[in-house]
């Protein structure tokens, strides 16, 4: 039976699975990706030590797939908004500046001087903020002029492994969308914008749909992964809107809730006409890893951050492997409400609909009552207030309702933080059995590009299985309702200000002194 291989190159992990072409995972592997500081809120990967990594996992993968495995395709997914400069050997000129690094912060301040955040969003479909690749290409220009003397393409970091394995460039329209040079309506790089930011157009890779064939495994960089030689590889895309792929969270009306560093809603919706021409800046608009398609995506910064933070402060005594699993006990251990205390999320900052990088957590009604276990709980809360507020906005923004919220990522793996979502949403939330989505939506992207699959309807169909649902609880969804309605709302209207004022003071303090004790 042939083989599919799907690559997820993430932000804090490098992940390999191998699917059967008719449904089923026969191997996998993670490998943690190589991440250096580099900063105040700065950090960088070593382009070399990346395709190390990425090698190491497949060749973990393959070597559990039994001797000569007959592998059909390969397909790699990964964040977006990261790149590797190449020079005209492709070679390396400069590390990959993260995707969430703040060095570009104030690019994205002459952004809003240079064009505006509207006239920006109707044309990219994305919210002024400082982590696209196009500031990143400014920055390496102003910051590194050596480095960027010799730099002649600019690559997202998944086409950059594509690059590695094939000896070819070219680009998906979902990653695309995370530069901040692609005209949305048109799908082509915009000369606009290219020309504000005195950038090459020649800077770029061509543009491809996902799926397409990208090109061939060569002989040294199969042997590195233990693929088999002449392996085709496929152009993969930006790894939310693949695991929406896996999810089948493709269709309007469907959002895929993904829960990890960051908790992220995805809906796939068949235009960005109308979206664009209202200026909504609440949400980024892209193009779809599923021909064709759209979408429109949120997020709420740092969730599975925060409950780390959180068990780590509350349970220094307990060894860190099991943290996590003391927070949920305790969570669970404090009734709903938290006996009044309630978190502001926002300690990585607000995201959608808010959209405030320097806006600040806030806890509202602490007492010397309180326990741990009421932290716990306020913090799962907390969390969980935001996704109710991003939901609700998020099918203002998209002019569509949701019919069904599929989740994913670790965090789905919780049943109380799952039923949590449902009680206080008051939608019911769907868990998928798979648990790698962004590694089995590449593969599927594999497999439709080598001809195994007809569609990606069909890839669906042939990898679906039953979903777990947890719906909401009558009577705790309506004392989350009313708990919602009369005081969370007014504490997040009164605190966001105030939260966002307080960030902008504590950046100004750090800038000017990085080693000032600020509290």
């Amino acid at each position: 039976m042939a083989l599919l291989i799907g690559l997820d190159v993430g932000t804090s992990n490098i992940k390999a699975a191998a699917y059967r072409s008719d449904g089923g995972c026969v191997a996998r592997a993670s490998t943690p990706t190589p991440t250096t500081p580099a900063g105040l809120r700065q950090a960088e990967q070593h382009p070399g030590a990346l395709w190390e990594a990425v090698a190491e996992t497949l060749a973990t993968t393959l070597a559990a797939c039994g001797d000569a495995p007959d592998v059909a395709g390969l397909c790699v997914a990964s964040v977006g908004e990261a790149g590797v400069p190449l020079d005209a050997h492709g070679e390396p000129t400069y590390p990959i500046i993260a995707w969430y690094d703040q060095r570009t912060a104030s690019l994205a301040r002459w952004w809003d001087e240079a064009m505006g955040a509207q006239p920006l969003f109707a044309l990219t479909g994305l919210p002024l903020g400082h982590t696209f690749s196009l500031l990143k290409m400014q920055w390496l220009r102003q910051m590194a002029p050596e480095a960027w003397a010799t730099t002649q393409r600019w690559l997202a970091v998944g086409d950059y492994v594509g690059f590695r394995l094939t000896g070819q460039q070219a680009t998906g329209y979902s990653q695309a969308s995370r530069t901040m040079a692609l005209d949305l309506t048109t799908r082509a790089w915009s000369d606009t914008l290219l020309s504000i930011a005195e950038l090459p157009p020649s800077l770029l890779p061509t543009l491809v749909p996902e799926g397409t064939l990208l090109g061939h495994a060569l002989p040294e960089a199969a042997a590195a992964c233990r693929l088999p030689e002449g392996t085709p590889v496929f152009v993969g895309g930006h790894d939310h809107p693949v695991a929406a792929i896996a999810m089948g969270a493709t269709e309007p009306g469907v959002v895929l809730d993904s829960t990890g560093t960051t908790e992220t809603e995805l809906m796939t919706i068949p235009s960005v006409r109308d979206i664009l021409a209202r200026g909504d800046g609440r949400f980024s608009v892209g193009c779809h890893a599923a021909p064709g398609s759209y979408y429109v995506k949120g997020g709420i910064l740092g969730a599975g951050s925060l409950l780390r933070w959180v068990a780590d402060l509350c349970f220094a005594d307990t060894p860190p492997p099991d943290r996590l699993d003391a927070l949920y006990t305790a969570a669970e251990a404090s009734p709903p409400g938290a006996r009044g205390l309630y978190l502001l999320p926002h300690l990585a900052g607000a995201g959608s609909p808010d959209r405030d990088s320097m806006a600040r957590g806030v806890m509202a009604g602490l007492t010397l009552d309180h326990s741990r276990n009421d932290l716990a709980r306020a913090a799962f809360e907390g969390l969980v207030y935001e996704l109710k507020t991003l939901l609700n906005a998020l099918a203002e923004s998209a002019g569509h309702g949701i019919d069904r919220v599929i989740a994913a990522g670790g965090g789905s793996q919780s049943p109380f933080w799952t039923q949590l979502k449902a009680d206080v949403t008051g939608r019911p939330i769907l868990v998928s059995p798979h648990t790698e989505a962004v590694t089995l939506g590449a593969a599927m992207l594999a497999g439709v590009g080598a001809g195994i699959y007809r569609s990606l309807q069909d890839a669906q169909a042939t990898h679906a299985q039953s979903s777990e649902a947890y719906t909401p609880d009558p009577a705790r969804a309506r004392d989350y309702q009313r708990l919602y309605q009369k005081r969370i709302a007014q504490i997040r209207a009164l605190c966001l200000p105030v939260g966002a004022l307080s960030g902008q003071l504590w950046d100004r303090d750090l800038s000017a002194n990085p080693d000032s004790n600020v509290t």
